[in-house]
């Protein structure tokens, strides 16, 4: 474009950006300059369907083309649709709605309603699924190794952003919260009064340390005495090893007794 044709068309723009503005103080339609606008619009109603048509028709042809954006700019009508969105989120937040769909009124001075953060939990909970199953990162679906749930990146990013104490700290609060409704701390599902539903506690217990774990194998419990390392026997229960410690007339300090598993896990709950 030479350095005229620039100037004539910049000259021209000038001369639409003038006249729409004089129609807009007028109270005219921005397009015919005739009727008056829709209320809350720039344009008539005739204007409206006449420009609403076109755009119907220019985007189905982009897309019949592959275009992304109906042939726009993509960077500019993201830009567009975020800055959209942040004014819309806005208005809904200052007149006490929930920022998602604009019609109840949220809870708890939280931003977003009931039913609209179960039917996001619900999304989630199903492309977290699906993105586990592909073995794909569960935040950028890139591939991940050794059945991680996320890739090196996001993990390294995640433990940047958030803190051990405050990790810590909110998953105190959700299983003080959970465990007062009487729910499983894991998944929400009624426990009958026990921390974890009894699938959530096979998969806790499957994955603990083994100290954590049941004892597989039969307790021994052996007493030796101190003074001269006699070993006075190999009982089951604490009760018998104590009611052979009486038997042979000795103090609690004067034998040693050593166990297989720890003596509280024989006690009874």
């Amino acid at each position: 474009m030479s350095f005229q044709d620039a100037a004539r068309k910049e000259a021209h723009d000038r001369l639409l950006r003038q006249r729409h503005a004089d129609r807009a103080a007028q109270g005219l339609c921005t397009r015919c300059g005739k009727a008056q606008p829709e209320p809350g619009l720039k344009m008539c109603r005739r204007c409206g369907e006449k420009r609403r048509a076109a755009e119907k028709a220019r985007r189905a042809k982009a897309r019949a083309q592959g275009q992304l954006y109906g042939g726009r700019d993509p960077d500019q009508c993201r830009r567009a649709d975020r800055a959209g969105d942040r004014r819309r989120r806005r208005a809904r937040q200052d007149a006490g709605l929930c920022t998602s769909c604009g019609r109840r009124r949220p809870e708890d001075d939280r931003s977003v309603c009931e039913p609209c953060r179960e039917a996001r939990r619900a999304l989630d909970r199903r492309r977290y699924v699906a993105r586990r199953a592909a073995g794909r990162c569960v935040r950028c679906t890139q591939p991940t190794v050794g059945g991680l749930s996320r890739c090196g990146r996001c993990l390294a990013l995640e433990k940047e952003r958030v803190s051990p104490e405050r990790e810590s700290a909110v998953s105190k609060r959700r299983y003080l919260m959970r465990r007062a409704q009487g729910v499983c701390v894991d998944c929400k599902a009624p426990a009958g009064g026990a921390a974890r539903c009894p699938r959530c506690a096979y998969r806790s217990n499957s994955r603990a340390p083994e100290r954590h774990l049941a004892v597989l194998w039969p307790p021994q419990i052996t007493v030796i005495e101190l003074q001269t390392s006699r070993e006075l026997g190999t009982f089951e229960t604490e009760a018998e090893a104590a009611a052979c410690i009486v038997f042979e007339g000795l103090r609690p300090d004067q034998v040693e007794i050593l166990s297989n598993v720890p003596l509280m896990a024989l006690s009874p709950p």
